[in-house]
């Protein structure tokens, strides 16, 4: 469900920040994902770690935000 929540999160942004709906085709594929694997040196890891624990989460679900986030912030994502 963790999907699910992001998506609720960014509808609720959007929303607050006037922006328009996404459109149907934005939300499939929103909703349909991918397995990556990637190496992360140890300190990397331990942050990632501790931040995903004090905000209740996976260290998984937690780097997929953070890498969308970067990509939203440097990039436009359709």
């Amino acid at each position: 469900m963790p999907i699910l929540q992001d998506l609720l999160r960014e509808l609720q942004s959007r929303l607050e920040d006037g922006a328009p709906a996404p459109s149907t085709g934005e939300v499939a594929d929103a909703a349909s994902s991918e397995r990556i694997n990637v190496t992360l040196p140890r300190g990397v890891m331990d942050d990632l770690k501790r931040h995903a624990l004090a905000e209740g989460r996976s260290c998984g679900n937690l780097a997929s935000f953070l890498i969308e986030d970067g990509l939203r912030k440097n990039t436009v994502i359709n």
